[in-house]
């Protein structure tokens, strides 16, 4: 299994996708009794991409925080293709694809060593403090898709 399986489909008119990439030494905390990356820590890995990617372009929990909006993961999925194991050192990128809909597609590509060991997606929703859910852009989601969309993402 390679890189070559995309979970989201993408018209010739959109803009291109943007990525970011954190790096994460494992620590014995995160291994199980064999050494190997216990699957569940695979969450957090994923949540370290997003972070890159929000330090990079601008789109952080804070900006969002402060924005009074916060985007909830409403769907996850993890192919886990081989394992990790304690003081390996791996490489998260998120990768996220333009939607016309008000969400985040978020693709990963995780790497150790220079093989690939899991791969998925996360679909995240922008919601309001109280937890309800905006169908309007807020400023802040407003200007990052038209600094996408007009290319200033280079």
């Amino acid at each position: 299994m390679g890189f070559s399986k995309r979970y989201f489909k993408s018209n010739l008119e959109d803009p291109e996708s943007l990525s970011a990439v954190a790096i994460r030494r494992i620590r014995f905390e995160e291994v199980d009794m064999l050494g190997i990356v216990w699957h569940g820590n695979y969450v957090s890995f994923l949540d370290d991409g997003r972070i890159a990617f929000g330090d990079k372009y601008g789109l952080s929990y804070m900006a969002m925080k402060e924005e009074g909006v916060a985007a909830p993961i409403v769907q996850m999925h993890l192919d886990y293709i081989s394992p990790v194991y304690f003081d390996n050192v791996l490489e998260i990128e998120a990768i996220l694809h333009w939607s016309d809909s008000l969400r985040l597609n978020f693709e990963y590509k995780l790497t150790c060593e220079g093989r690939q060991v899991a791969r998925g997606y996360t679909i995240q929703l922008f919601v309001d403090m109280e937890g309800n859910l905006i169908i309007i852009p807020p400023n802040l989601i407003k200007e990052f898709r038209h600094k996408w969309k007009k290319g200033d993402f280079k």
